[in-house]
């Protein structure tokens, strides 16, 4: 019973910081709501005794991803951002029927499924005889998503070598180098706007 209490309130807590975190105007408000949003799927891991995910969960996108957003929003220029029109006359239009006909698949794709449990058909004894939750993980994850796995990392690994050609493009394009002559002197000035 204490269970399923518990299993509720960071079940509300996460839909509620999963919503802040896309209603909020201030990127910084927004992150620190991500990071209770993934704080909180933690812990519903750790109430399902699933220890190894719930530790990958805080290690890897409460802090690597999250770090990744850091620097991304480090990379932007914000008041730049603000100011700009962030929507299209009929950019709101198109993304409100897009969200109703997904709204609709989603519901045709749930009525069609029958639901399992989420152990996977594996009881403690059982995973414990297979030798732990780490190895049972990694059985599935390797031998039967395979394929998925690797097509994630590719995707990712293009988003980044995208994200970096993109910076390096605008940086070289707003960076006016200075040519200095060997003979003359340069005055403080100028030194101290190079730097």
């Amino acid at each position: 019973m204490v269970e399923k209490i518990l299993f509720i309130i960071f079940a509300v807590m996460t839909v509620a910081g999963g919503v802040g975190t896309i209603t909020r105007r201030n990127v910084i408000h927004a992150l620190l709501l991500l990071v209770f949003t993934f704080l909180n799927v933690a812990a519903i891991f750790f109430l399902t005794q699933a220890y190894f995910l719930a530790v990958i969960q805080i290690l890897v996108y409460a802090g690597a991803i999250l770090v990744l957003f850091v620097f991304v929003i480090m990379f932007l220029n914000l008041r730049t951002f603000q100011e700009q029109e962030q929507t299209h006359r009929g950019q709101r239009w198109v993304a409100l029927v897009l969200s109703v006909l997904v709204l609709a698949e989603f519901i045709i794709v749930l009525a069609g499924i029958t639901f399992v449990s989420a152990k996977g058909g594996f009881t403690p004894e059982a995973i414990t005889a297979a030798g732990g939750s780490t190895r049972v993980f990694s059985n599935a994850l390797f031998n039967q998503t395979l394929l998925p796995f690797e097509v994630a990392s590719v995707i990712l690994l293009v988003a980044m070598v995208g994200a970096i050609i993109l910076v390096k493009k605008e940086k070289a394009a707003n960076v006016a180098t200075r040519e200095w002559e060997p003979d003359a002197e340069s005055p403080a000035e100028a030194a101290e706007e190079e730097v």
